[in-house]
């Protein structure tokens, strides 16, 4: 069910005047995770982080890359990290985590609904190739590069403060 800004913006506030989320919850008639919920985005994007959605939000592969290294960097849980980028629903980082784990960068290149999206990089000969497969292909490459950059910065900066706390223990 979708509920529209006024009805959030009573919940909001019945909410802040001291009541629990259980009891906001029971008097609007609306799970008390969804209180939880609308208050923090609220609190950390205004009105405009309640607004219902008028269509779906497309994300490209180097803002889905993004907003994985911030969670997985800062060790996020997915809801902080929703809030963090203002995406409207957690379960959608799950779905671009198990993603990337299964396919890499390609599998956070979005899939057009009603055909299938041929692989980024194709075998033909870069000359054969048309101006969509060269930028397609180059994009792929530079989200690939940037995620290969920032895993070795992690695993570089892991190192160090492993050694460090080897260090400290003697």
């Amino acid at each position: 069910m979708r509920y529209d800004l006024d009805f959030k913006i009573k919940v909001i506030a019945y909410y802040k005047q001291g009541h629990s989320s259980s009891a906001t919850g029971e008097k609007f008639s609306v799970n008390p995770r969804f209180v939880s919920k609308w208050t923090e985005q609220y609190q950390h994007g205004g009105i405009d982080a309640i607004k219902p959605k008028t269509s779906k939000t497309k994300y490209n592969s180097e803002f889905k890359y993004k907003v994985l290294a911030v969670m997985l960097a800062e060790g996020l849980s997915q809801s902080e990290t929703a809030l963090r980028f203002t995406i409207s629903s957690p379960a959608l980082i799950s779905h671009w985590h198990k993603a990337y784990r299964l396919y890499g960068m390609s599998g956070l290149i979005s899939k057009y609904k009603g055909s299938t999206m041929a692989s980024p990089i194709t075998d033909k000969p870069d000359n054969e190739k048309t101006l969509a497969e060269l930028k397609r292909e180059n994009e792929y490459l530079r989200a690939e590069n940037a995620y290969l950059k920032k895993l070795d910065a992690l695993l570089k900066e892991r190192k160090q403060a492993a050694i460090k706390q080897g260090s400290s223990k003697d």
